[in-house]
């Protein structure tokens, strides 16, 4: 029992975070699975505020850095894609991988995390980035990129640009 304990009180300091962003550098995540896997341990320290994550990826698809970018409230984080491009021109990514949290436990994505993700899109469309999905994680995950709303997301952001 004492090494649950201690386990999970690893877990909610934050102990494994730096693990996981150090581990995974370099790794390739083929499935929304491999990146709710990766990412999940990382919402343990703060699970009562969304917070936002980026996974940074080369041009093979291997992770250059994993960042939370962005805390907010219970309910609300505030994104700026500015911030996002920042750091994938620091870390020279060709790619992104976009995740947060819904504290309330329900992963069904909100208009404003629809929303959102067409900004960052957009604004990573324009520098010859490419959003490879949006997860949102709670209680399990939802993927943007397998539910099909990213293509339709993407689609649109084409017919923009062009």
């Amino acid at each position: 029992m004492r090494e649950k304990t201690e386990f999970w009180n690893d877990l909610k300091s934050g102990k494994f975070a730096s693990m996981v962003k150090e581990s995974a550098k370099g790794h390739k995540l083929a499935t929304p699975e491999e990146v709710y896997n990766t990412i999940k341990p990382l919402f343990a320290d703060q699970d009562d505020v969304e917070t936002f994550y980026c996974i940074f990826l080369n041009a093979k698809n291997k992770i250059l850095a994993i960042e939370k970018m962005f805390s907010g409230t219970i309910s609300t984080s505030s994104v700026y894609p500015r911030e996002i491009i920042k750091k994938v021109l620091t870390h020279k990514s060709t790619a992104v991988v976009l995740a947060h949290n819904h504290p309330s436990g329900d992963p069904e994505p909100s208009s404003s995390d629809y929303a959102i993700t067409i900004r960052i899109g957009i604004a990573l469309e324009s520098i010859g980035v490419t959003v490879h999905d949006h997860l949102v994680v709670a209680d399990g995950y939802y993927s943007m990129a397998s539910s099909g709303k990213l293509k339709t997301i993407q689609d649109k952001i084409s017919e923009i640009t062009l």
